[in-house]
């Protein structure tokens, strides 16, 4: 009898100076009690903190593990593409090196996807803790088993990285990127591919802000991330109108964040990002009205988090 040779999924960690989280977030994949074969790819992007001593003595521990040592910092979406690039599974999955999977994980995401064909990925709740492991409450509630490109750009970046799951198919929305990226554009152009799901347990762990995140370190980098992400909803056929108020609240987050730290070189930088597409119309007038809103989306934010859900 011929076996396909595929793995089921092929996990996708990406690290860097990672070495007090990463055996754990490794260990939480290889534990998993799933069925299918499990191809674990792991590409550390030059940490020098030990982390590739890690990833190293586990690989030679467990042969599902593929060490991928980059020669040279690609950051953190190349680094990924360059994972994804290899990956041989039917399904693959991503994983941030200090975040970890809750037991089932894998097994709930798979039963899903095997029951219902139109679904090109698969999202799952997420518990988030600080870098010292303190518990904060949950990524997102609320969230419909089924999301379409309305959903997102009606409640933003809401949906956890570490949790995604597609179809190997679908691996274009990532290689088509041209680094760097966030992953609110890459959930974009996996809606724009056909049905996201999701399953509203928390199953992943996810750190908050652990030292060296994408968005302390390159906070433009995230800047030119959100704007190619309305840039694509756009070409995806969203409405102008529900662009428009998906990046007012993004401008206005940005206008909030700019006041409490009192440097506006950011803000400044994604009003001039934001005002060149055209059909957003994002002149001085939509700017007032955000600016007058922000304040009090900062408030429910800050309540929110307060009652432990940090994207409701």
């Amino acid at each position: 009898m011929q076996v396909d040779a595929a793995p089921a999924v092929s996990v996708c960690v990406t690290t860097y100076r990672h070495a007090p989280y990463v055996r754990q977030c490794l260990e939480s994949v290889l534990a998993q009690d799933f069925d299918g074969e499990i191809e674990l790819l792991v590409g550390d992007d030059g940490s020098t903190d030990g982390t590739r001593n890690i990833i190293a003595d586990i690989a030679t521990r467990d042969v599902r593990v593929v060490p991928v040592f980059q020669s040279r910092n690609l950051g953190p979406s190349g680094n990924l593409a360059s994972l994804v690039a290899r990956a041989k599974g039917r399904a693959i999955a991503h994983l941030d090196g200090d975040d970890a999977w809750r037991q089932g994980k894998l097994r709930a995401q798979c039963t899903v996807l095997a029951r219902s064909p139109d679904i090109v990925a698969i999202y799952t709740n997420a518990e988030l803790i600080s870098p010292e492991d303190h518990p904060l409450g949950v990524f997102n509630s609320g969230v419909p088993s089924r999301i379409d490109l309305a959903e997102l750009l009606r409640r933003g970046n809401f949906l956890n990285h570490s949790s995604l799951l597609y179809r190997a198919e679908a691996r274009d929305a990532v290689l088509g990127m041209s680094p760097p990226w966030i992953d609110y554009r890459l959930h974009m152009r996996l809606a724009a591919r056909g049905a996201l799901a999701y399953v509203d347990e928390p199953l992943v762990v996810h750190r908050w802000r652990t030292p060296g995140s994408m968005i302390g370190t390159m906070p433009r980098a995230v800047t030119d991330g959100q704007i190619d992400a309305f840039r694509e909803a756009l070409d995806a056929g969203a409405s102008s109108a529900a662009v428009r108020r998906t990046a007012g609240h993004a401008w206005g987050k940005a206008l909030v964040q700019a006041c409490i730290a009192h440097d506006f070189a950011d803000l400044r930088y994604f009003t001039d990002r934001i005002s060149a597409i055209p059909d957003l119309h994002a002149g001085f007038r939509w700017r007032f009205a955000q600016a007058m809103l922000a304040p009090w989306s900062a408030v429910r934010s800050t309540m929110s988090r307060k009652r432990g859900v940090y994207f409701p």
